[in-house]
């Protein structure tokens, strides 16, 4: 999902999803959790959204960065908002670099938000494990800002 007139579809590995603009239960949502995370002004909203839906414990995300040329989050300091709702999951996160071994795993229960900022895309990786135990269904919204807009957006040419 993008906010406002935004033209631009997601791409991760060989699926394209097409933008579809934030709806009203969107924007309500975000009225309750942007503030949790400082940022009290619609305007300063990031203006993407992601949901993934995790049916069961069977379904799982490798390890990866989140390096969309759309997010620039290889490149810049990028903020990565993450609200889980449903069953509780793992999220684990391991640096690129050997010397620092080790995971940190964090379980993300219904409501719990996580963040992800500064360079964490350049120098970590983080996925969601299969788990055998998991109770339900889980969705993460996972909120960013495009920063590189496809060039047939209207905001790569300048308007906001």
């Amino acid at each position: 999902m993008v906010f406002f007139e935004c033209d631009c579809a997601y791409r991760y590995g060989r699926i394209e999803v097409k933008p579809q603009q934030y709806p009203q239960w969107m924007c309500t949502l975000m009225h309750w959790v942007m503030p949790c995370c400082g940022i009290n002004e619609q305007k300063d909203w990031p203006n993407s959204c992601n949901l993934n839906l995790y049916e069961s414990g069977g379904m799982s995300v490798g390890w990866h960065a989140d390096d969309e040329q759309l997010f620039q989050g290889k490149q810049q300091d990028c903020r990565i908002i993450s609200l889980s709702l449903g069953a509780t999951r793992a999220f684990e996160v391991r640096s690129n670099w050997s010397e620092l071994d080790g995971t940190v795993r964090l379980e993300l229960g219904d409501g719990d938000l996580c963040t992800m900022e500064g360079l964490v895309q350049k120098h970590f990786q983080h996925r969601v494990p299969r788990e055998d135990k998991a109770s339900g269904p889980r969705i993460n919204l996972t909120w960013r800002w495009i920063v590189r807009h496809a060039a047939h957006c209207p905001h790569a040419r300048g308007r906001r």
